[in-house]
């Protein structure tokens, strides 16, 4: 299991992105993160802030590389930063919704 990370200047892009991945199966909950900073150092050498939207999910590492493409369809041209890190530990309950992602294949799934 992983949890996918996603990172967006887009308010938009972030509920934009929530619906796609639950109405296709890839997560069973969706968290958004909104407004968080994000701070970065300019070429000039002075820090700028600017409001970041962080969506995450608990998802199959083998759903990885899929989510990223579905992303890239539904999202041509985007700012997102995309990253998984590895979850080793999860309670049984979690474990178990994790397993059915992707059970059946939802409806019109085949032409993305």
């Amino acid at each position: 299991m992983i949890l996918f990370n996603l990172l967006t200047m887009s308010a938009r892009h972030a509920r934009e992105a929530t619906q796609l991945v639950l109405t296709q199966h890839l997560a069973t909950d969706v968290f958004v993160d909104e407004a968080i900073d994000n701070y970065c150092l300019g070429a000039d050498g002075t820090v700028g802030v600017q409001p970041l939207y962080r969506v995450l999910f608990l998802t199959k590492a083998l759903l990885y590389r899929r989510i990223e493409e579905l992303l890239t369809t539904h999202f041509p041209g985007n700012d997102f930063r995309i990253y998984a890190t590895a979850v080793t530990h999860v309670n049984d309950a979690e474990a178990n919704r994790v397993r059915q992602l992707c059970a059946t294949e939802p409806a019109g799934a085949g032409a993305v």
